[in-house]
């Protein structure tokens, strides 16, 4: 069940639909690259917080990503939601978008570092809550800063390439 509905426009699904997945593909082949390097027991590790991780995973992960949202800024989207081809900048939907990515960000960077074993975790509640708020106040206005400059510049580019398309 959705709590907020959204227009949908059938050209903008068929769109981010062949979007996604070509980034699909890319992130597949991406995969069985790295399954084939595995295979061949050549690995790239990175040791990172007692933890392993793989940087060719992370680096396909990363790159099929961009490689989707640089497809649907030259489709001239700028999302894959209602706000796909506005006409002016959603501030209070990408401002919340940024608060919440801050906070869950701080939840998950708290929760790993009581997982694996911070100082200030043996020092009882008020100072795990004391070390959470303090991520909460660096990392919530960060991240919302973060995400309104690069969905705003995804806008400001998407909206010239329709200006581009539509005069052709």
């Amino acid at each position: 069940m959705k709590l907020i509905r959204k227009a949908k426009d059938e050209r903008v699904v068929a769109e981010i639909n062949r979007i996604y997945k070509v980034g699909f593909y890319f992130l597949t082949a991406g995969i069985l690259a790295d399954l084939v390097l595995q295979a061949l027991g050549i690995s790239v590790q990175n040791e990172t917080i007692g933890g392993a991780v793989n940087l060719v995973e992370f680096a396909v992960v990363m790159l099929a990503q961009l490689f989707c949202i640089v497809l649907m800024a030259r489709k001239g989207m700028m999302d894959d939601n209602a706000f796909a081809e506005a006409d002016c900048y959603p501030w209070k939907h990408y401002l919340v978008q940024g608060a919440l990515g801050g906070v869950a960000a701080s939840v998950v960077v708290c929760v790993l570092q009581c997982a694996t074993g911070a100082v200030w975790v043996g020092m009882g509640v008020p100072a795990i809550l004391l070390v959470f708020a303090a991520q909460l106040l660096l990392t919530v206005p960060l991240t919302t800063v973060l995400v309104l400059l690069l969905t705003y510049a995804s806008f400001r580019y998407a909206k010239r390439r329709r200006a581009g398309t539509e005069e052709e």
